[in-house]
């Protein structure tokens, strides 16, 4: 008894540093988390090779998202002049616990580019961006990422679809150049209730960091 008690108390100023060592390591790799959830990102959509025709996923596939001056989200390799790439990344949100980092932001294409909210539209299922008042009574998150933090999730998954509308491409299309897609979110996995004529394809949003 006398020696297990001489062994333990050797042991135990090791079996303490090696607990301070794994939580110094946790702590750190969860700065480093928090630190890659906060730095500026790009998005881009990528779809897989069964979504649509050959002409759709050319025009979606790593295109990039785009705010729009009307407060949506757009989908193209095309933008026009009236578009910014959406710049931004994860940000703390006053609908989330304390120290969240839930909500996502993106700097705005207006004359003086504002740091502004993204979020989902509750009825009609479209990505949008805005000050605090616009986002009043619709989805501003969880906003996360993925396992591998590489794509973008809301509400713990990926909804994501690429959604080109039949009456309003014509004005948002400059000189000649491709389709314009918008950005949505099938929140209940039904479809989204997209009109009648409406294009749809499901996507993923990869993050891409942005430029310093």
């Amino acid at each position: 008894m006398v020696l297990g008690v001489v062994m333990m108390s050797a042991m135990l100023p090791t079996m303490i540093g090696l607990n301070e060592a794994t939580q110094g390591a946790r702590n750190q790799e969860e700065d480093r988390r928090d630190s890659a959830r906060k730095q500026r990102c790009h998005l881009l959509a990528t779809c897989s090779l069964n979504q649509g025709t050959s002409d759709q996923r050319e025009q979606v596939h790593n295109a990039r998202v785009y705010v729009g001056q009307d407060g949506n989200l757009y989908i193209t390799k095309y933008p026009t002049s009236t578009m910014a790439p959406l710049n931004g990344g994860f940000y703390t949100h006053p609908d989330f616990p304390p120290n969240n980092t839930s909500g996502l932001v993106t700097v705005s294409g207006e004359q003086t580019p504002t740091l502004r909210w993204v979020f989902l539209d509750a009825h009609t299922h479209q990505m949008r961006w805005g000050g605090r008042p616009d986002t009043q009574g619709h989805i501003c998150g969880p906003f996360d990422w993925t396992r591998d933090m590489q794509y973008v999730t809301l509400e713990g998954w990926e909804g994501w679809l690429a959604v080109r509308l039949p009456d309003v491409q014509a004005d948002q299309v400059e000189n000649g150049g491709s389709e314009i897609w918008r950005l949505y979110f099938d929140r209940r996995d039904n479809g989204a209730d997209l009109p009648p004529g409406a294009e749809g394809l499901e996507i993923r949003l990869k993050r891409a960091m942005a430029e310093s």
